[in-house]
């Protein structure tokens, strides 16, 4: 579900005079929350401007530093996720357990995050989407997508972009958000390759006057080269599974690919190693992953459902708390201690992953 402003201001509202009178805490020590995980989602820390243009998936390395101080100043244990796991299914979690996780592996985790966690001794699991690793380019989706709001409100001709005559309109997301479909199916129609697709982003940013050169100089978009992958993996930062070009196809076969392709460019770079933790791209998931996955030796994968894992839950449907620039600091340690947990718009969501799975798909946004 998601919260509408009014109802957030409400949740708030609502959870303060928890935090005060010390039910914050107290959550936090119950035998009920030592049987939980805390899975931390994170997308990207802001670079520069991100964390305006796509607040749900990006935060500020302030934001972040102060989301790990927390994390220490309430005496929570941060495990590595495999770690994590296997204590939680064991039923062996010390109290307040926590893991983190970053979905992709852009580069601002090297930049930011990175030396922030080492900073606090803290692990973490980077799920690397492997494509854009290997050919150094801004992600093209990502950085349409961002070209298109820095450019501001507005209309431009967009047969170049789109492949039909006409002005397109920048002047609401829901504009943007078509114009940029618009963008990728008309990149993939015309099968443009990687460096077709850069060309066509750099383009678009030169059309609607935005500094193509500085996105690239900048890094943002970019996801981790192969010796900062191995940099992050020689301190403890363990590399895991997200597909290698991004996607979830329903075809088996296809699906096959982009985990074989994953592990061999992981593998590649790190050298052999247990390649057994999932994250699904764009939190989409289908029932007919489940078999697919656990036949390709997946022990774990997470969602981007809002929750903390427990030993009821599959574990091929994990649950996460995603944090970002919309999530304020109390509501951030209402998930932390597992209080957010009992809100009822979550019930359905937990008994979705309890039975596997077994009805429509749930998916978040596209990236």
């Amino acid at each position: 579900m998601r919260w509408s402003p009014l109802l957030k201001s409400a949740k708030r509202g609502f959870l303060y005079p928890l935090q005060w009178s010390g039910l914050t805490a107290w959550v936090a020590q119950t035998a009920w929350r030592r049987s939980r995980l805390v899975i931390l989602c994170y997308h990207g820390i802001s670079l520069e401007d991100e964390h305006r243009w796509h607040p749900s998936l990006f935060i500020t390395p302030e934001v972040f530093r102060a989301r790990l101080d927390l994390l220490a100043d309430r005496g929570y244990t941060v495990l590595p996720l495999a770690e994590a796991v296997c204590r939680l299914f064991e039923g062996r979690l010390p109290p307040r357990a926590a893991a983190i996780t970053f979905d992709d592996g852009l580069y601002d985790f090297y930049a930011e995050a990175f030396p922030a966690l080492r900073a606090h001794g803290f692990p973490a699991t980077v799920y690397l989407t492997s494509y854009y690793s290997e050919t150094q380019r801004p992600v093209f989706d990502s950085v349409c997508s961002y070209i298109l709001w820095k450019a501001g409100p507005g209309a431009f001709d967009g047969e170049p972009f789109v492949g039909t005559p006409g002005r397109l309109a920048l002047g609401t997301s829901a504009e943007r958000a078509d114009v940029q479909a618009r963008i990728r199916r008309h990149a993939a129609a015309a099968g443009l390759s990687a460096h077709e697709k850069d060309d066509l982003a750099r383009r678009l940013a030169e059309k609607l006057g935005v500094d193509y050169d500085r996105i690239v100089a900048r890094r943002l978009f970019h996801l981790m080269t192969p010796g900062e992958l191995r940099e992050i993996s020689r301190h403890g930062m363990d590399v895991q599974l997200h597909t290698h070009r991004h996607r979830t196809p329903r075809e088996r076969g296809a699906f096959d690919r982009e985990i074989a392709d994953n592990r061999r460019a992981v593998t590649a770079v790190l050298g052999e190693r247990l390649l057994e933790h999932f994250c699904y791209p764009n939190g989409d998931i289908a029932p007919c992953f489940l078999p697919w996955l656990a036949e390709g030796r997946i022990r774990t994968a997470t969602t981007c459902e809002p929750g903390l894992a427990s030993r009821g839950d599959h574990p091929l449907l994990l649950p996460r708390v995603l944090d970002s620039a919309l999530l304020s600091p109390v509501e951030f340690e209402a998930w932390l201690s597992g209080l957010s947990s009992f809100l009822p718009t979550l019930r359905r969501s937990r008994d979705w992953r309890r039975r596997g799975g077994r009805e429509a798909p749930v998916r978040a946004g596209d990236r």
